[in-house]
Order: structure tokens, then sequence, then C-alpha cells
């Protein structure tokens, strides 16, 4: 490992010294790459190159004021979404007069791991009139959800 050179005063640094670090400098640089060139010759690992990190970081252009960061923009996470069941839900007892403005949408996005299917067991009875009573099926969650009736 070669020394670095250490830091000359301004006040000393004539032309004269300048060329001879310059000249000192080049024969370093020249002396690491034969050293390097040997240890490669001889199959050993040489130093690796690596890029000086610059001391300071590039600045940042300013920004005009009130814009926002880049990539900051508001977008709607629904947009992406495609849009397999519509529904329409219609209000119970609009007021008399009411009148129709179009809709507001609401998405909700649901997943189904699994598929999900209950037996219902209703109850027979026979009535003393001989008349069979069979219990009602309770309401499911699912509207498009079909009873098997077996």
């Amino acid at each position: 490992m070669i020394a670095p050179l250490p830091d000359i005063p301004e006040s000393e640094c004539t032309p004269l010294v300048r060329q001879l670090l310059d000249i000192v400098r080049h024969l370093q640089d020249h002396i690491q790459e034969l050293e390097d060139e040997i240890l490669r010759l001889k199959g050993l690992k040489t130093r690796p190159l690596i890029a000086p990190s610059p001391l300071e970081p590039p600045p940042r252009p300013p920004r005009d004021p009130g814009q926002k960061r880049p990539g900051s923009a508001k977008r709607l996470k629904t947009a992406q979404l495609t849009i397999t069941e519509e529904t329409v839900v219609r209000l119970a007892d609009p007021p008399p007069g009411s009148i129709f403005k179009g809709y507001e949408d609401f998405v909700v996005q649901d997943l189904t791991i699994r598929p999900q299917v209950i037996r219902y067991r209703r109850e027979r009875w026979q009535a003393p009139d001989g008349q069979n009573l069979v219990a009602n099926c309770p309401p499911t969650s699912d509207p498009t959800a079909t009873l098997d009736r077996r």
C-alpha cells in the first residue's frame, strides 16, 4: 500500500511543486497497476476497483411553491379493478316529489378463498289435521346462492 501524499499549503504550492506532485501521483498509480498485474499473474486476488463516493450528493432542483412531490398525486384505488358484478340498490321509500339524480358508486372488493356448502336440516312436522309443516330456510348472505332441495 502506498502512503497518500500530504496536503501542501497553498502558499507553498509553486508551479514546480505542483508538477512534482502530479509526477508522484502518476508514479503511484503506475506502481499500483504493476502490483495488481503481479497479483493477477500469480493467481491471487487483486485489489477491487471501487469508485470513490461523492462527498456531497448532487443538490435537488427546487420545486415551485405549492407543487407537490413527484408521485404523491392522489389516485383512485378502485380505478384498476375489473367490475364483475353490478347491483342497483334502491332507496326504500323516497319522499313524494323527490327527483332521481343518478347513482353514487360504492365498490367493494371481496376475495373468496373456498366454497361454502351448507346443508340446512329443516324440521318437518305433521300437524294433527294431517298437514305437513317444514321450517323455512334462513336468509343467505349471498343473493346468488341457490338452494338444492333434496
